[in-house]
């Protein structure tokens, strides 16, 4: 028999975690950021000399990962944290195509809502409202993805 306490959760409820735990997890997210210009940075110069205006597109969504990468790096502050970034630089460079594979761009935009729900959860609403605007701006954006999709293609004919 089943009883009122054998509630299922939903599986989009934000999962509690503790304030370290939530640093560990932004940090992580922050990192992400990272590797994600670097990547922006690769492809643009890769493109550069093949067609000028696709790296000028890939450059300035690079520019945009940036001002993301800013907004978690003051929310961590703001939430009692220490920015750390585990990223080895050539290792971002040379797995560059990591961030231009199609999954990316929805992972991380997964990552970044559970963050919001964490921080949400956390009593923490001013900087989940923060999360959710980075959010909104990546879904405005193209995704390096598509970008470099479309500049093979061009490459291509």
């Amino acid at each position: 028999m089943k009883t009122q306490t054998t509630v299922r959760r939903s599986k989009y409820a934000p999962s509690v975690v503790t304030k370290n735990d939530l640093l560990e997890l932004l940090n992580a997210d922050f990192t992400r950021e990272c590797r994600a210009i670097y990547a922006h940075a690769v492809y643009a110069e890769r493109t550069r000399s093949r067609d000028e205006g696709a790296a000028a597109r890939i450059a300035r969504y690079g520019q945009e990962t940036v001002l993301s990468a800013l907004v978690l790096c003051e929310l961590i502050y703001d939430y009692g944290g220490t920015v750390i970034n585990n990223l080895d630089e050539l290792n971002a460079v040379l797995n560059a195509d990591r961030v231009a594979d199609p999954g990316w761009a929805p992972e991380t935009a997964r990552r970044l809502h559970e963050r919001a729900g964490q921080l949400r959860s956390a009593g923490e609403p001013g900087l989940a409202k923060r999360i959710r605007r980075i959010i909104s701006a990546k879904k405005g954006a193209v995704p390096l993805a598509a970008l470099v999709s479309g500049q093979q293609a061009v490459a291509g004919r």
